[in-house]
C-alpha cells in the first residue's frame, strides 16, 4: 500500500484545511483518513513523475516544475512558483 508509513502525518493540517473550506470544526476521523490517503497518494505520484521513474535520491525544483507542467496542474505550478518567490523575498529581506 502506497504511503502507509506516512499515516497521521497530515492529520492536524487536514482538519484545519477542511474547517477552513467549510467542514465541521471537528471532522469525522474516517473523512480525515480518506483525505490523507488521497493526499499521500498524490504526493507519491507527483514525486514518481518528477523522478522520471528512476531511483533518483533527491528531487530538484526543476523536476517538480516538469512534473507540474501539465495543464491540469497549472494552478499548483503557479502556487509553487509564488511560494518560491516569497521564500527568496524573505531571504533578501533578512540579509
Amino acid at each position: 500500500r502506497k504511503g502507509s508509513s506516512y499515516r497521521g502525518l497530515f492529520t492536524k493540517e487536514l482538519r484545519n484545511l477542511m474547517y477552513g473550506f467549510g467542514d465541521d470544526r471537528n471532522p469525522a476521523n474516517d473523512t480525515v483518513n480518506v483525505m490523507e490517503e488521497i493526499l499521500i497518494e498524490y504526493i507519491v505520484d507527483i514525486c514518481q513523475v518528477a523522478s522520471g521513474g528512476g531511483k533518483k535520491s533527491r528531487l530538484s525544483i526543476e523536476d517538480l516544475r516538469r512534473a507540474l507542467s501539465r495543464p491540469a496542474d497549472a494552478k499548483k505550478l503557479a502556487r509553487m512558483e509564488e511560494l518560491l518567490f516569497m521564500q527568496e523575498d524573505i531571504k533578501r529581506a533578512r540579509a
